[in-house]
């Protein structure tokens, strides 16, 4: 049967057809196999319009197969074909073979395929025979056996190719069993095929080279079509490589970073189940292997999390409402955690648009300790661990805008600039730090205890009065009465203590009320306990206005000196002035010195003032004969700046004064306070030739050492012992004795404050070289000064008219130079 099968077949077509049939069969089904991965992969409009090509290529590939043999069946018969049938056969083709191979392409079922491949085999069928059908000229005969296997062969074959499906591994296959499937059909039923020539017909050439045209543009069309299909299909090829690459690329990036993420990250899925995560993300969480999967549901997790980390059942149902909330919610969430072994959490939930979330876990222990300990830092002390000035005015802020008593209690320690001088800066911190744990030991724990800068310590008291207050201060004093073992050193300080509270009026200025009460203790004498007392404020305003009218007048030269004279005695002769400084405000009328050169003093204005009033009397000297001097006074700030020296030799230069014609005047106080500085001035005074004085001699730190220690010029007898009863045994024996002892010294003494000539007298009694008072001469201008220089002495009317004069007068008053 087989061999009498091929042996008509050979007889009945020419071989060269056979075989170019057969090649374009395969040309055909290749690009089908191409066409329809191609389908598959596409989604919409383009798989529509793919899917039409596909059909088209099939139906015209199968078509283009079947003439093509066509044109090698029977070369002994001149075979004519009708136009209509023949193009009738190719719709046949596209809408029969081609339909259903583009339906299957959309079918994922291997049974549907199946049945679209059978259908597509027997439609190759139906095209085959309707293009038989075409044949003129002749009687047709088909054997109904052999046309039956023809289609069971073409059903059959092409059946199975769709059953592999389009996929790249049996796409080879696929191609041969569609290939046999054609030409199975074809040739199977050409076999059973008779054909009986009726006439021969005047157009078979004609017809015959038109279906040649034909079929040769179908196959340049199946080629074409099998070139755009290679060329996509190699493109896609492409194009799906390199996205594959980049994905896994991406992927494999994805995965590293992940892997190496400092923060832990978890993504969930729109259902609420985890989709990845990374290992830090167990780690933070304190989770261990196991306790999460992909696709475990997130509330799972989190459950173990909770568990492992020793929370209640409550909060850990809290804490995955939480996070349910944010999967919900919109935006982004973040909410920090901190855990039993300490570990603080950053917690952030970003939501995907297309679902799901991705939810990150920041570690920031060590970001929040840095920022604790940098806040404590900005309110706390290095030193002694106290908060400082700015959680001072915090806490000041918040006790006061509340009800209820507050007490402020500012504390300054005494000799505490002793001590780092002496003792160097490190037993003095070691100090501090003992100070304040004293301090802790005596106040409550609700007490505020603050540093606010080098020995200054403030305590606010809530719940205590101005009273209370006081009692706490002497608790503080009497603890500090107990010396400070420091280094082998035992060092003893007190304190100052300024004690103002919510009694005393305004809330706000508790603070400043307990600094002015701080300075008074200070003022007088230290090593004392002092409430704020009504009219304190005012006064301080009334400074600080004094301070701002004091700057104006240096800047407008409202400042003037005065002059005094001093007497030689006994003969009276005048031998030279003390200049006296004066203010005449342009409101407040003339200013006493007592009442500004403190001020001066305290703020550094006196170096401005004098060094104009160094300079100003020099001036005025140089005017006077060479046998006079002036005496100018000279504040401790002064002598204690760098350039003190350099301003007296400029006032002396500048003017051309001798320096013997200079006396400067300052007092025992200023001397002790700072002895080995002031020694060292003084003598390079003295080497420059400006004599010195010792002004108030007898009060304060009077010693006799210091007689000897200074190397004075002069010394002048305090007025509290010239100014008294012409009785007084006590003030007659001091100036006795200090007259005695400056002789034996060679130091020339002064009398200050003589009102009265029994006052005078007694000077001259006692030995006195020189006297300075109202009954010598009131402070007076340059130009009277110069009239009184005209007489060089002062007789008995003068004296009286001076002693008139004094009835009224309240005592020379000194400026500070």
């Amino acid at each position: 049967m087989i061999v009498s099968f091929l042996s008509k077949t050979l007889e009945q077509n020419s071989l060269g057809y056979v075989l170019a049939a057969l090649i374009v069969a395969t040309v055909m089904a290749a690009t089908i196999m191409i066409l329809a991965r191609r389908v598959t992969k596409l989604r919409g409009t383009q798989r529509t319009l793919w899917a039409a090509l596909l059909a088209s290529v099939a139906g015209i590939g199968v078509w283009t197969t079947h003439f093509v043999a066509m044109l090698g069946f029977r070369p002994d018969m001149m075979l004519a074909y009708d136009s209509g049938m023949t193009l009738a056969s190719a719709m046949v083709g596209i809408l029969c073979v081609g339909g259903p191979l583009a339906i299957s392409c959309h079918l994922r079922w291997r049974a549907a395929r199946v049945v679209c491949g059978v259908l597509s085999g027997l439609g190759v069928g139906a095209m085959h025979f309707t293009g038989i059908q075409a044949l003129r000229g002749c009687a047709i005969d088909h054997d109904t056996t052999t046309t039956i296997a023809a289609l069971v062969f073409g059903a059959g074959l092409i059946g199975a190719a769709m059953a592999l499906g389009p996929g790249r591994r049996r796409v080879k296959l696929s191609i041969v069993l569609t290939v046999a499937g054609v030409c199975a059909l074809h040739f199977t039923a050409l076999f059973g095929l008779s054909l009986t020539p009726l006439s021969i017909a005047s157009r078979a050439g004609a017809e015959a080279t038109a279906l040649s045209i034909l079929v040769v543009f179908g196959a340049l069309g199946l080629s074409g079509a099998a070139f755009a299909a290679v060329y996509a299909e190699a493109r896609l090829d492409k194009q799906r490589r390199q996205a594959e690459h980049a994905q896994a690329r991406q992927n494999e990036v994805f995965s590293l970073a992940l892997r190496n993420m400092s923060n832990g990250l978890v993504m969930v899925d729109a259902e609420g189940r985890i989709s990845a995560f990374n290992q830090r993300a167990m780690e933070l969480l304190g989770l261990e292997e196991g306790d999460a999967e992909p696709g475990m549901e997130l509330s799972q997790m989190l459950g173990v999390m909770g568990r492992r980390g020793g929370w209640s059942a409550e909060e850990v149902v809290d804490f995955v409402a939480e996070h349910f909330d944010w999967l919900q919610g919109g935006g982004s969430s973040r909410v920090e955690r901190k855990f039993e072994n300490g570990r603080a959490l950053s917690i952030a939930c970003r939501r995907m648009p297309e679902g799901g979330a991705i939810l990150t876990y920041d570690d920031v222990t060590e970001h929040r300790a840095a920022e604790q300990a940098m806040t404590h830092m900005a309110y706390h002390d290095a030193l002694t661990g106290l908060p400082n000035r700015r959680g001072f005015r915090e806490e000041i802020q918040r006790v006061t805008t509340r009800d209820g008593a507050v007490a402020v209690l500012m504390l300054d320690l005494d000799r505490f600039k002793w001590v780092n001088d002496t003792l160097g800066h490190a037993v003095g911190d070691a100090l501090l730090v003992q100070v304040a744990e004293r301090l802790r030991r005596i106040c409550r724990a609700e007490d505020g205890i603050f540093r606010l800068g080098g020995d200054e310590i403030a305590i606010i008291s809530q719940g205590t009065t101005t009273a209370e207050g006081r009692i706490l201060a002497e608790r503080v004093q009497t603890a500090f009465q107990e010396s400070f073992p420091i280094d082998g050193h035992s060092v003893g300080v007190g304190c100052s203590i300024g004690i103002a509270s919510t009694e005393d009026g305004e809330r706000r200025k508790i603070v400043e009320k307990a600094d002015l009460a701080l300075y008074r203790a200070k003022s007088l004498g230290r090593n004392r306990v002092e409430t704020y007392e009504s009219g304190m404020m005012e006064r301080a305003i009334e400074r600080g206005q004094t301070e701002i009218d004091l700057s104006r007048a240096i800047a407008e030269r409202q400042l003037e000196l005065r002059y005094q004279p001093l007497c030689e005695l006994p003969e009276g002769r005048l031998l030279g002035f003390e200049a006296l400084i004066r203010w005449h405000h342009p409101l407040r009328g003339l200013v006493s010195p007592a009442d500004f050169i403190p001020i001066a003093e305290a703020n550094g204005m006196i170096l401005d003032i004098g060094a104009w009033v160094l300079d100003e009397a020099c001036r005025q000297l140089a005017r006077w004969p060479e046998d006079l001097h002036v005496a100018v006074n000279a504040s401790a700030v002064q002598m204690r700046a760098p350039d003190f020296l350099a301003q007296v030799k400029g006032a002396l230069t500048r003017h051309g004064v001798a320096p013997r014609r200079l006396e400067i005047e300052l007092t025992e106080t200023a001397m002790v306070e700072d002895g080995k500085h002031m020694s060292q001035v003084l003598a390079s005074l003295r080497a420059l030739g400006v004599r010195i004085a010792m002004d108030d001699f007898g009060t304060g730190y009077s010693s006799l050492a210091h007689l000897r220690d200074f190397e004075l010029d002069r010394i002048k007898i305090d007025r509290s012992f010239v100014d008294t009863d012409l009785d007084d045994v006590g003030a007659r024996a001091v100036i006795r004795a200090v007259t005695s002892l400056a002789r034996d010294l060679s130091i020339i003494t002064i009398g200050e404050g003589v009102e009265t000539p029994g006052q005078l007298d007694r000077l001259i009694e006692l030995g006195c070289d020189v006297a300075q008072g109202y009954l010598i001469g009131k402070p007076v201008t340059a130009g009277e000064a110069n009239r009184l220089i005209m007489t060089r002495s002062f007789d008995e009317d003068l004296r009286a008219e001076q002693a008139e004069a004094a009835a009224f007068a309240a005592g020379p008053v000194r400026a500070a130079g």
